[in-house]
């Protein structure tokens, strides 16, 4: 008897070494979002806050911002959200309309960063009021550099820029969140791409002083991260030289910046006339999406819906992974796209320009395409752009908030102000986006090893593109940000 057990043991063990493993996949399959209320009507409202007292800026310009999105009049949680690079409250419009729509007791604010209040839109809201588009592009496009017309911020006219930078955005926050806890029971960060690895740092951040010294994340429930995380999108563990392609300097150091060399905000590719002329495009596209475009914006007889699609698409697109997949450009004639295949590397092989009109052609226009594979609305992600309150994009970001956190070590062992983050316990849920900056687990390894022991829930949610995961139709991350609040706020919404 215990010989036949022994052989059958034995032929177990030399079965399972000839067998291949099982390797089970199941696939994320999220139930879209159901809604109490339609979209539209979120009720929006557009808050500015007193900042932190920067000492070399004026002090009416020590304020921040952030569009808050309601529709229960006492919120049990609330959700700050916090813009990627280059990014403004409004690049939440799409996914804060249907995180409150679909869940009671959810409450969200949108943040503006400091730099968003120094813009002139006077002229976008002009034009959205009297809906009339020639307001906006005779002032910002005819009118730009000349007198009566736009006239961006000169370097010289925001010295302050050169001290926005970790401390200055991360004080500013704080006071935010002082203003949330008193609003709610429950609060939840989450921040997008360089947001979230600016949110990961405050959880980590002194905001006290004294003997006993109080940290972010003593202050918030949860900490949630769309498509970004440390050693990613921030704390890259560099030395303070600056950034240059070849002879094009793009970035100072911060060295350079405290004795007043270099810009101290971006002006080149992503400049604050890339970002206006995507403004206008947009307002073009919403007061009359099937008339022609201008001519000073393209030299392509288009639609004003093609011009914004084709603008902004991750399809055709300079630097994909800034873009949303919207749909697909219909009479066009297409070239290559150089810039987005030295830049977004797999999806920029397959990108391609816009070069002209296809033989029969009498204009480009816009078709919506698959929403299997074009997951944002253009209608939707074009009233994101043309908000009254504010925008989707920022077009003098400070240089130095991107400089100071590329400085940083992932780890903050030894970092100023901070604690180390394997000693910061917030619960945390990182949302990686299958055709984005996070498209693996692996991508988000770096800040789950430096915060070992932490709870830390990740998923990729597949299909999306960086900027589908804040506008995507049905946005998958909407039931996912649901079952997660409600399990850390002792179920509150969704629950």
């Amino acid at each position: 008897m215990m010989l036949g057990r022994v052989a059958g043991l034995l032929l177990l063990t030399l079965l399972s070494g000839c067998l291949p493993i099982p390797n089970v996949r199941v696939e994320l399959d999220v139930a879209p979002p159901s809604y109490r209320v339609p979209l539209e009507e979120v009720e929006v409202e557009y808050v500015v806050r007193p900042g932190f007292d920067e000492q070399h800026t004026p002090s009416e310009l020590n304020r921040t911002a952030y569009l808050r999105y309601s529709i229960d009049p006492q919120p049990e949680t609330l959700v700050l959200l916090m813009p990627g690079i280059f990014g403004g409250a409004a690049s939440f419009d799409g996914l804060a309309r249907q995180l409150v729509a679909s869940t009671p007791g959810l409450e969200v604010w949108a943040i503006d960063r400091r730099s968003n209040l120094l813009e002139d839109r006077s002229a976008m809201v002009r034009a959205l009021r009297t809906g009339d588009p020639e307001v906006a592009l005779d002032y910002y496009i005819e009118g730009w550099g000349r007198p009566g017309g736009f006239t961006p911020l000169a370097f010289d006219e925001v010295p302050y820029l050169r001290y926005w930078g970790i401390d200055v955005h991360l004080r500013d926050l704080h006071r935010l969140i002082l203003d949330a806890r008193a609003r709610a029971p429950g609060v939840i960060l989450g921040g997008h791409s360089l947001g979230a690895a600016l949110v990961s740092l405050y959880a980590a951040y002194r905001v006290g002083a004294g003997d006993e010294p109080a940290y972010g994340y003593q202050f918030i429930d949860g900490l949630v991260l769309l498509d970004g995380a440390l050693g990613r999108t921030g704390a890259f563990a560099r030395p303070d030289i600056g950034f240059a392609v070849g002879p094009l300097r793009l970035a100072p150091s911060v060295s350079e910046l405290e004795s007043g060399d270099g810009a101290p905000y971006s002006n080149n590719m992503i400049s604050p006339r890339y970002q206006i002329e995507r403004e206008v495009a947009a307002i073009l596209a919403r007061l009359e999406p099937d008339a022609d475009a201008p001519t000073q914006l393209t030299d392509i007889p288009m639609s004003n819906r093609a011009l914004v699609g084709v603008r902004n698409d991750d399809e055709y697109g300079v630097v994909p992974i800034f873009s949303a997949s919207l749909g697909h450009a219909v009479g066009a004639a297409f070239d290559g796209n150089l810039g987005a295949v030295l830049l977004g590397g797999l999806d920029g092989v397959r990108s391609k320009s816009v070069a002209g009109l296809a033989p029969g052609a009498e204009r480009v226009t816009w078709d919506p395409g698959d929403p299997a594979r074009e997951r944002t609305d253009l209608a939707s992600y074009v009233r994101s752009w043309t908000l009254e309150e504010t925008n989707f994009a920022e077009w003098y970001f400070p240089l130095r908030l991107a400089l100071e956190m590329t400085l940083l070590d992932p780890a903050l062992e030894d970092a100023d102000g901070f604690l180390p983050n394997r000693l910061v316990p917030v619960p945390t849920l990182a949302l990686g986006a299958g055709r984005g900056l996070l498209q693996t687990l692996g991508g988000m390894r770096t800040y789950a090893n430096v915060r070992y022991g932490s709870p830390i829930t990740a998923y990729v949610l597949p299909g999306l593109t960086h900027i589908d995961i804040v506008s995507a139709r049905a946005n998958p991350a909407v039931p996912i940000l649901q079952r997660w609040i409600a399990f850390f706020t002792g179920g509150g919404p969704g629950g």
